[in-house]
């Protein structure tokens, strides 16, 4: 089964810069070495090994996966522009974590009506975030853009199908997970923006 471990707080920021387990770096530190590019890629590429081997995968992480190898393969051609390359490893590293989300809500069938209250709280967040899948995928210029909505809304509507059969923790896993394909999309369309250069006084 596969299990990567790696708690959704780990992709937050870290103190001074420095990298957290999933080899990510501070948003607004500057700077990347060639040492510390490779050294994220190598990460990302075990973990997509990792999930592409996984047996019995749900459709959604086979998507999912796919595209994260094709994310993966992009950032390695964007390693001449620190900032392309940070989105489109970071876009990658949101749908790996996804799929480990879905793969792993599987275990996760108990009711435990005292998780009710958190699982509510976090899936109107997560539905918030949903609906905004729509506009970054338009944006992200992406061929699949479509199929990428369609699997956050079904990851979504899976995780209010656990939470009306109160499977709290189930429903936190999967809302989380239908969250981080948003964040995806929206990494992959900052990756794509052109940065216009400041007007000159005239």
């Amino acid at each position: 089964m596969l299990l990567l471990a790696v708690p959704l707080a780990a992709a937050g920021p870290v103190s001074g810069g420095q990298r957290d387990q999933r080899g990510q770096r501070e948003r607004g530190s500057r700077g990347w070495s060639q040492g510390d590019k490779q050294e994220r890629l190598d990460f990302l590429a075990k973990m997509l090994s990792l999930a592409t081997g996984a047996s019995e995968a749900p459709p959604e992480c086979v998507f999912l996966n796919a595209r994260a190898a094709e994310l993966l393969e992009r950032a390695k051609q964007a390693k001449g522009n620190d900032f392309q390359f940070d989105r489109l490893a970071s876009a990658t590293d949101n749908l790996l974590r996804a799929g480990e989300r879905i793969y792993s809500s599987r275990k996760f069938d108990r009711v435990d009506d005292n998780e009710r209250r958190d699982a509510a709280l976090l899936l109107q967040k997560c539905y918030f975030r949903v609906q905004q899948a729509e506009y970054f995928a338009g944006i992200s210029g992406e061929k699949e853009s479509k199929q990428y909505v369609t699997v956050t809304r079904s990851i979504y509507q899976q995780a209010r199908t656990a939470y009306d059969t109160r499977q709290y923790d189930r429903a936190r896993m999967l809302g989380e997970a239908s969250s981080l394909v948003v964040m995806a999309l929206e990494n992959i369309a900052h990756a794509s923006l052109k940065i216009p250069d400041p007007p000159v006084i005239k």
